[in-house]
């Protein structure tokens, strides 16, 4: 899928860890637009954009850029080493680790819970 046109939200490690639905090992490319768990009570539509060789299989780990599809309908809600459920709804294939926030709009002000 084409990448967007703004910048991306976030950097985060992205671990893959769902198998296919043949039960052999997956793979996801760049352009992958999974969902994120951004809040508990809302899950967002997310493009990847995986470094390196521009892919990740089931059992590794790659930086990715993230842009989130409404950033602004969840403000104030991530912080630097959150870990975010990736879904193929309904399956979570996945989690996300922020490393970094680009998007000020999204980093939390306050303490993020322990």
């Amino acid at each position: 899928m084409t990448r967007p046109i703004r910048q991306p939200d976030l950097l985060v490690t992205f671990a893959l860890t769902a198998f296919s639905s043949e039960c052999t090992s997956k793979l996801v490319r760049s352009g992958y637009r999974p969902t994120c768990n951004v809040r508990a009570d809302c899950w967002s539509s997310a493009h990847h954009e995986f470094f390196g060789e521009g892919m990740v299989a089931t059992g590794e780990r790659c930086l990715a850029e993230v842009s989130l599809l409404t950033p602004e309908a969840y403000p104030h809600s991530l912080w630097i080493g959150r870990l975010l459920d990736v879904g193929e709804d309904p399956v979570i294939v996945g989690q996300a680790e922020i490393v970094q926030i680009f998007n000020p709009l999204l980093e939390t002000t306050e303490n993020p819970p322990h």
